[in-house]
């Protein structure tokens, strides 16, 4: 048995591509076997046992999958369909209208992604998954139960933050000039240029010793970058930048050197980098929005108000007053705790071990049994109605396990059936149809006539000698009855279908 993560984009840096990293390690060490596979890995990404899907290992029966849904993607429909355990844990898909004008692309990727969660993926994973209260609350919104999904928060490795910082950035930054810091993609959601605005103010009216720091990569492609460049042009106000592509111990010197962190993003479904700055002991200043109260828990400064001016002055107010700012560390360090590593590391392992004991390895049969259920549900409610069903469950199970291409005789000979199981299965396997009054009367005679042995072996032959079994392109894989004298006899006595 494996674990594989399945995730559609294996970005470096990015909330979802840690998580799943995270993930592997912490299923290494319960001593699993594990891989992540992807259809477009990072080359910054170095982690072994990662694979691209045209060089994925072959899933098999008893292996377990993890799916991380956050987009449209061609592996939404593809995973759901995989014969195996199978968990869905959700990030949440941001609301597609953000991105109309900035990236179409983008936007209908996420208009896709959000069909597949309320339509085609909806029931088709043993056990679900959500990062917050919120994407759980997101999920019951699209009609998935409440009792089915469990909360897990994403899984933060806070060790890594204990690295150096890069020590150039640290003394660049460290010049007496007050650092507002935004952390996260360059994207319309993330409401950049709200942050633009209200650090336009602050810096003109409050306090002009300060500069404005927006860390996070751009779509390469997209219109929202050169729009903020062109805001902060038109405001005509300076000290904002945007470092770009940065190394990691870069990042680590700027949360180091932060004075606030100031988010006014619209959709989050958790919002790691606010764990990022309760780590490095910055005070935080957020937007009421999606899962960011549930983020902070409480803690840091939560605001349903944008206006420049109002947060100008709590901007101010953090800084200036020492009291305020120790209390709010303090409340975040409290926070911090809920998300320790070995704690979430603890919960997600005991999660995994519980799904592994509830839900074992499908059998060959476990399909069968849905079919079977399936049979006797309908069957219930013909007789409650008067009625009785037109065929047998064989029939129907011998209709979802056909293939036009290929049957083998042996396999339908080793079937323990009635008469008229035999006789319908013979029927769909070869013809895809049932057959007609007159077949199932001549059949049953025959049975009666020469003895279940006999029945069989003219019931076979004469399905597979049939014309219409070759003009449907039904191939024999394999028939033990093709010989030459039974031929011979099927020419000879045996009624053709």
């Amino acid at each position: 048995m494996k674990i594989y993560q399945i995730v559609g984009t294996l970005n470096f840096g990015d909330a979802i591509g840690n998580d799943v990293i995270a993930i592997k390690h912490v299923i290494e060490d319960m001593g699993i076997k594990t891989a992540i596979i992807s259809t477009a890995v990072s080359d910054k990404i170095k982690e072994k046992d990662v694979y691209t899907l045209e060089k994925a290992p072959k899933f098999h029966d008893d292996d377990i999958i993890i799916y991380h849904m956050g987009s449209g993607n061609p592996l939404n429909r593809m995973t759901a369909d995989l014969n195996c355990r199978k968990i869905m844990i959700y990030h949440n898909i941001t609301p597609y209208e953000f991105f109309n004008i900035d990236q179409p692309a983008a936007s209908e990727n996420c208009r896709q992604g959000l069909i597949d969660m309320r339509t085609y993926m909806k029931g088709k994973f043993t056990s679900y998954l959500a990062d917050s209260e919120f994407n759980k609350s997101n999920m019951v919104d699209m009609g998935y139960k409440a009792s089915e999904i469990e909360v897990i928060p994403v899984i933060v490795p806070f060790d890594d933050y204990k690295q150096a910082p890069d020590e150039k950035m640290v003394k660049r930054l460290s010049d007496g000039v007050t650092n507002i810091i935004f952390v996260g993609r360059l994207a319309p959601n993330k409401k950049q240029e709200d942050i633009i605005r209200a650090f336009a103010y602050y810096k003109e009216h409050v306090n002009s010793n300060s500069r404005l720091i927006l860390v996070g990569s751009a779509s390469q492609n997209g219109a929202y970058y050169p729009d903020l460049v062109s805001y902060v042009a038109k405001l005509g106000v300076q000290d904002v930048i945007f470092p770009g592509h940065i190394s990691f111990a870069e990042i680590l010197a700027i949360y180091k050197t932060a004075h606030v962190f100031l988010c006014m993003s619209e959709h989050e479904g958790f919002c790691v980098p606010l764990l990022e700055a309760m780590t490095f002991d910055v005070p935080i200043i957020a937007y009421d929005a999606c899962a960011v109260p549930e983020t902070m828990g409480g803690s840091g400064i939560v605001v349903d108000d944008k206006d420049p001016v109002f947060l100008s002055k709590v901007i101010d107010r953090l800084v200036k007053d020492e009291n305020l700012r120790n209390s709010i560390i303090s409340a975040q360090r409290e926070r911090l705790k809920f998300f320790e590593y070995e704690k979430i590391k603890g919960q997600l392992q005991d999660y995994i071990r519980s799904f592994m004991d509830k839900y074992p390895p499908l059998s060959p049969d476990d399909n069968k049994k849905s079919y079977r259920n399936l049979y006797d549900i309908v069957d219930d409610n013909m007789k409650g109605a008067g009625k009785s069903m037109d065929f047998t469950p064989e029939a129907l199970l011998a209709c979802a396990e056909r293939s036009s291409e290929t049957i083998d005789i042996t396999e339908l000979l080793n079937k323990d059936m009635s008469v008229t199981s035999m006789i319908e299965t013979v029927y769909i396997s070869c013809f895809n149809s049932l057959p007609d009054k007159e077949g199932y009367v001549y059949w049953t005679g025959e049975a009666e006539k020469y003895g279940r042995e006999e029945f069989i072996k003219r019931l076979v032959s004469s399905a597979v000698d049939s014309q219409d079994r070759k003009d449907k392109g039904t191939r024999i894989l394999f028939n033990p009855f093709a010989h030459a004298e039974l031929e011979a006899e099927a020419e000879g006595g045996v009624q053709p279908v």
